[in-house]
């Protein structure tokens, strides 16, 4: 059987990321995420700045850079099917826990993928982003606008690079408001993933 694969999509200072490192610690499984820009890196050649960057940008349209091609694609689309390819490869060599990159996308036709969204009330998402160490002092208003931005910007990537809509829960095999906690929503995809593993197998 193939591995256990858990995707997460999460809207910025939800929690999502710590969820997935407690979930990938739970498994004992690793997690893809910034990892994954190392290893494209890596195998293109690109600087992971340059890759890094490149997430932030997406060209008129990927079918059309499809069609050219060689040196004239993008490097945002080439950036995104280099990180899809590398995504299957680390789905195909063991279980593990890839967080955003449009994973739940890219292994579609996979049976054995979990796909979770993580979303927080925004006071929650406030405070969050607020304790982060490089936070800047700025009033709850305007802290709003930067979330807001951000999720637009991951809404955009996703929206454009699939043929689903980002956030939107019949896209996803499991929603979680991070609100329940951070160890009560790693356990609910860990039971879930353990629940989806044994259907498959019997």
């Amino acid at each position: 059987m193939e591995p256990m694969v858990i995707t997460m999509a999460r809207e910025y200072a939800s929690g999502g990321s710590e969820i997935a490192q407690k979930v990938a610690d739970l498994l004992g499984i690793p997690l893809y995420n910034k990892k994954l820009i190392t290893m494209a890196a890596k195998k293109s050649g690109l600087t992971e700045e340059a890759i890094a960057a490149s997430e932030n940008q997406r060209s008129g349209s990927l079918i059309y850079s499809l069609y050219m091609m060689g040196n004239t694609m993008p490097l945002a689309d080439q950036v995104y099917i280099l990180q899809s390819n590398i995504i299957k490869e680390v789905a195909a060599q063991g279980s593990c826990v890839i967080l955003g990159r449009c994973g739940d996308y890219v292994l579609r036709d996979r049976p054995n993928v979990l796909r979770t969204f993580v979303y927080a009330p925004l006071a929650d998402r406030i405070a969050n982003a607020k304790a982060r160490p490089d936070a800047k002092d700025m009033p709850d208003r305007l802290w709003e606008t930067q979330l807001a931005k951000h999720d637009r910007a991951r809404a955009s990537y996703y929206n454009y690079y699939t043929e689903n809509r980002w956030g939107e829960a019949k896209n996803y095999d499991l929603c979680l408001n991070a609100a329940l906690g951070l160890n009560t929503c790693a356990e609910i995809i860990v039971q879930a993933a353990k629940a989806m593993e044994a259907s498959i197998k019997a």
